[in-house]
C-alpha cells in the first residue's frame, strides 16, 4: 500500500473516534483500517485486560472465528500477546521460530481455542507483531497481527504503523470506558438511593447491589447469621462458606479494612457504625482477585451505609421491645400483677398451666477502661438476648446495667432437675460462645421452679442468694442453683471464718492425720455415716475387708476422742458437710 493510502486509512480511523461512542463500531473500523494499511496481515486480534479477572480477553478480531477467539483468556505473560502486555513495549516476531518460542507457554485450553479460531491456518504464525494499548503508563490491552504466509516477515515499519492504530484503539477504549463509568455511576447512585428512600429492606438492597457489581453477595450480622442474600445460590454459598468466613474473619480481619480469601474467592467487607463498631459483614463471592473496580467499591460503600442503617434500626426495635419486656418483669417482681392491662398480660403470656423459674446473672468488676467495658457489655447483651430467645420457652429479661433478671415460663412437664440442668448447660455454652469472640466474666444463680406467678419473688430471692454467694465467696464457681444447695442453704449466710473454726474444732485432727499419714479415715467415716452406720455395706463400697473398716473407725475414735454415738455423730456429719462446702464450692455444676 502506498503512503497516500496509508494516510487515508489513518484519517478514516481518526474520524471514527469522534463519530460515535459505540466501542464495538469504533474498534471494528480501526481493525479494518489496520488490515488495509499493513500488507500481509491474515489475522488481527484485539485483547483487552480485565482487572476483575486479571486476564486478557479478546474484544474483537478479523480473519478468525470470533466464537472461539472470545473464549480465550490469557494470563499476563502468556503467549506473544501476554508477553507484550507485561513488557508494555511493541514486539516483533519475524520468523516462525520466534513465534513458536513466543507461544510455547500457552495453556492447553487456550491453545485449543486459538487453533479453532484460526481455522484453516496452521497453529504457529510465520510472523507476528504486537503493540500494547497504553493509557497513562498503564497497559490496558494488546493489538496483535499474525501472518501465516511464508513470504511475509514483519519489520519495524509495520510495528510503527500498528502502534499508531493501537494508540487510537486506546483512546477509543478510554473514551468508551469514561462514558460507561459515568453512566454506571449515575445508575449506582440512582438505584441505591431509590432503594434507600423507599425503605425496601435487606432483600431488595442486596439484590440491587448484586446486579450493580455483577456478583453474588450475602449479608451476615455480627453473629454470622445470614440476614439476606442476593439469590438462592448466594444463600447456599453463604451457608457452605460460613465456617471458613468465621475462621478467617476472627484470625485476619483488620479493624479498618476488608479481607480477601483467595482460596474461597470471597471478598469480606465489614459493616460498621459511625463509632467503627462492626455490626455485620458483607461477603462477595467468586471474586477473582483482591482489587475491586472503583465503581464496584462505590456501590459497595453506598450499600454498606444502607445496611448499617437497616441493622441499627432492627437492633433498636428489638432493644425497645426487650426493654418493655424488662419493664413488665420488674412489675411482676414488685408484685404488681393486678395493674397489668390485657395487652400487657398477652405480651407476657401468663398461664395457669405454666411453672416459673427465676435466674439472676451478675457481671463482676471487669477492671477495664470504660470504652472497652462498654463495648464488651454491648456484645454480651446482644449475645445473651440472641441466645436466650432461641430457647423453647417464653423468657422475660430485665437489664440492670451489670445485672440481669430472667423469668422463664415452663410450659412442658420436665422435672425441676431437668430444667435446672438445661439452664446450667445453656450458660456453659453461652460462656464458650463468648470466649470465641470476647473474654467476658459473668456468673449465674438459678432459683427453684415454682407453681404460681404470684410466688416468683421466692424463686427470684433464691437466684439472687446463689449469684451473691458466687460473687462473695467463689472465684471458681460459675453457675449455682438453689436446688443443688440442699442442707448448705442453711449456712450460706454464715461467716466463712466461723464455719472453718467449727470444722477445725470438730474434725480438724482427723483431716491433719490423713494429710500426714496419707490415709482415708475421713472419707471412710463419711461413707460409714451415709450408709447409716452399716460397716458391712461400707466395707463393700470401699472395696476393703470388714476388719479394715473396724480398724479405721477405731482409729477415728482415738484421734477425735469420741464414741461415734448420738449427738456426736450428728456434729461429725455436720462438720463433714461443712468441710465439703468449704473445700469444693457448693452446687458445682
Amino acid at each position: 500500500m502506498n503512503k497516500d493510502q496509508q494516510l487515508m486509512s489513518l484519517i478514516n480511523a481518526a474520524q471514527v473516534l469522534t463519530s460515535t461512542l459505540d466501542l464495538d463500531k469504533v474498534l471494528h473500523q480501526l481493525i479494518k483500517e489496520t488490515l488495509n494499511v499493513i500488507d500481509g496481515a491474515d489475522a488481527i486480534l484485539l485483547f483487552v485486560y480485565d482487572k476483575r479477572t486479571g486476564r486478557l480477553k479478546a474484544k474483537n478480531g478479523v480473519g478468525v472465528e470470533l466464537e472461539y477467539l472470545q473464549e480465550i483468556k490469557l494470563h499476563p505473560g502468556e503467549g506473544m500477546t501476554g508477553k507484550t502486555f507485561m513488557s508494555k513495549k511493541g514486539q516483533i516476531f519475524s520468523h516462525v521460530q520466534e513465534t513458536e518460542r513466543g507461544m510455547e507457554n500457552i495453556r492447553g485450553d487456550n491453545k485449543s481455542l486459538f487453533q479453532k479460531a484460526v481455522g484453516g491456518f496452521r497453529y504457529h504464525p510465520v510472523s507476528t507483531i504486537c503493540a500494547p494499548l497504553l493509557s497513562k503508563d498503564e497497559c490496558i490491552g494488546v493489538l496483535t497481527i499474525d501472518s501465516f504466509s511464508e513470504n511475509v516477515h514483519f519489520t519495524n515499519h509495520h510495528l510503527l504503523l500498528l502502534e499508531t492504530f493501537a494508540a487510537q484503539a486506546s483512546i477509543a477504549i478510554e473514551n468508551a470506558k469514561f462514558f460507561a463509568d459515568t453512566e454506571r455511576s449515575k445508575k449506582i447512585h440512582a438505584e441505591l438511593a431509590t432503594a434507600s428512600i423507599n425503605q425496601k429492606g435487606f432483600e431488595e438492597i442486596t439484590g440491587t447491589l448484586s446486579q450493580l457489581i455483577n456478583e453474588e453477595v450475602c449479608v451476615y450480622n455480627e453473629f454470622f447469621d445470614i440476614l439476606s442474600a442476593s439469590s438462592t445460590l448466594a444463600e447456599d454459598l453463604g451457608t457452605v462458606n460460613k465456617a471458613a468466613i468465621i475462621s478467617i474473619y476472627n484470625e485476619d480481619m483488620q479493624k479498618d479494612g476488608s479481607l480477601y480469601c483467595k482460596k474461597e474467592r470471597i471478598k469480606l467487607i465489614p459493616i460498621k457504625t459511625d463509632a467503627r463498631i462492626v455490626i455485620g459483614l458483607l461477603a462477595i463471592f467468586n471474586v477473582e482477585q483482591d482489587t475491586l473496580d472503583t465503581l464496584d467499591l462505590l456501590a459497595i460503600d453506598l450499600a454498606n451505609n444502607i445496611f448499617t442503617r437497616e441493622i441499627i434500626g432492627q437492633q433498636k426495635l428489638l432493644s425497645d421491645y426487650y426493654k418493655y419486656e424488662g419493664y413488665l418483669l420488674d412489675q411482676l417482681l414488685s408484685q404488681r400483677l393486678d395493674s397489668f392491662s390485657g395487652p400487657q398480660k398477652s405480651i407476657i403470656g401468663l398461664s395457669d398451666n405454666y411453672r416459673y423459674l427465676c435466674i439472676n446473672i451478675q457481671i463482676p468488676n471487669q477492671l477495664l477502661e470504660f470504652e472497652k467495658l462498654n463495648m464488651k457489655m454491648q456484645h454480651f447483651h446482644l449475645v445473651l438476648f440472641r441466645e436466650i430467645k432461641k430457647l423453647n420457652y417464653k423468657v422475660l429479661v430485665s437489664d440492670k446495667n451489670m445485672e440481669y433478671d430472667v423469668l422463664v415460663m415452663v410450659h412442658d412437664r420436665k422435672s425441676e432437675e431437668e430444667i435446672t440442668e438445661l439452664f446450667c448447660s445453656f450458660f456453659k455454652e453461652l460462656k464458650e460462645k463468648l470466649a470465641e469472640m470476647i473474654q467476658f466474666d459473668f456468673h449465674v444463680g438459678i432459683g427453684r421452679l415454682i407453681l404460681q406467678i404470684n410466688e416468683i419473688q421466692s424463686s427470684y430471692r433464691e437466684a439472687k442468694i446463689c449469684s451473691d454467694y458466687i460473687k462473695e465467696n467463689s472465684k471458681d464457681l460459675f453457675v449455682l442453683s438453689y436446688k443443688s444447695l440442699g442442707i448448705y442453704r442453711l449456712f450460706i449466710k454464715q461467716e466463712q471464718e466461723e464455719i472453718r473454726e467449727y470444722v477445725k474444732s470438730t474434725i480438724g485432727p482427723l483431716i491433719d492425720y490423713d494429710k500426714t499419714n496419707s490415709t482415708d479415715l475421713l472419707s471412710t467415716l463419711a461413707m460409714y455415716m451415709e450408709n447409716k452406720q452399716n460397716m458391712t455395706l461400707t466395707a463393700r463400697q470401699c472395696f476393703v475387708h470388714l476388719n479394715t473398716i473396724k480398724y479405721r473407725l477405731q482409729n477415728v475414735k482415738e484421734i477425735l476422742g469420741v464414741q461415734l454415738e448420738g449427738k456426736e455423730m450428728f456434729e461429725l456429719q455436720l462438720a463433714i458437710y461443712l468441710y465439703e462446702y468449704l473445700k469444693k464450692g457448693i452446687g458445682r455444676q
